[in-house]
């Protein structure tokens, strides 16, 4: 039989081993703790990576202005429609030029539906400017259509994505607008310069906007078909096979 030092020795031992083994506890649950908290950090940041780089565009390399130019040789322009104007479909994009989304579809669909049916006559695409996005985008898609007065209008489009940089960043300014001009090879920069301020295009983005308001678009890029009996139908759009497959179904 233990005597009462022996005894209390027992119970000092007891308690401390106790409480050694809630301090133990208590340790592993606050590392536990640090440990979930810096996956959760991390993962954040993960997130953060990946919202940036998407809104930066695609992961595709952009297309250079003699890619541009190989693209759209030999098909005619008239204004913002390229390709032959008797084609009894017509493609209709509803874009913003700073949109991250139109850039990744410029590289990633619009080739594929040029070089197809756009370029054997089947259909003609129409870019249509829905400047949603700030006064960066109207003062973009008014150079824009500063371009088509001088039928290099695709060619300003396709360089404008080409060199696009993040939204409403300031970057849309009038030497950026004028190397684009340039690198689109629109002959009379000077032309372009005074034809970008003329007030028509206000007209022509409000009916724009009308359009898409009518067809209930909510986003960009948008794409819709004009059929051989000129009905207008929103199209969906998530790779060139399936724009190419609308088309031909409207003939």
């Amino acid at each position: 039989m233990a005597t009462g030092p022996q005894q209390k020795r027992k119970e000092l031992r007891e308690k401390r081993l106790a409480a050694e083994s809630a301090a133990k506890g208590t340790d592993r649950r606050q590392n536990m703790v640090k440990i979930i908290g810096a996956a959760i950090f991390v993962a954040v940041i993960a997130i953060v990576v990946a919202i940036v780089v998407s809104s930066s565009g695609s992961d595709e390399p952009a297309k250079s202005s003699g890619e541009v130019d190989e693209l759209l040789a030999g098909i005619p322009q008239e204004g913002t429609v390229l390709g032959d104007p008797a084609s009894k479909v017509t493609l209709i994009e509803f874009g913003d030029l700073q949109c991250p989304s139109c850039k990744q579809a410029s590289e990633t669909i619009v080739p594929d539906v040029v070089s197809g049916p756009v370029k054997d006559g089947t259909a003609n695409f129409e870019f249509q400017n829905w400047a949603i996005l700030g006064e960066d985008s109207v003062t973009a898609a008014r150079a824009s259509l500063a371009a088509s007065l001088q039928g290099k209008y695709w060619q300003f489009v396709e360089n404008f994505y080409a060199d696009q940089g993040f939204e409403n960043s300031g970057y849309v300014t009038d030497d950026f607008l004028k190397g684009i001009a340039e690198k689109a090879g629109v002959p009379d920069i000077d032309k372009w310069e005074e034809d970008r301020n003329d007030p028509r295009w206000d007209d022509d983005l409000a009916a724009t906007d009308e359009q898409a308001s009518k067809l209930g678009l909510t986003g960009t890029p948008s794409f819709a078909i004009r059929d051989s009996k000129g009905k207008v139908e929103v199209v969906p759009a998530n790779s060139a096979d399936e724009l190419i497959k609308a088309i031909n179904q409207a003939q």
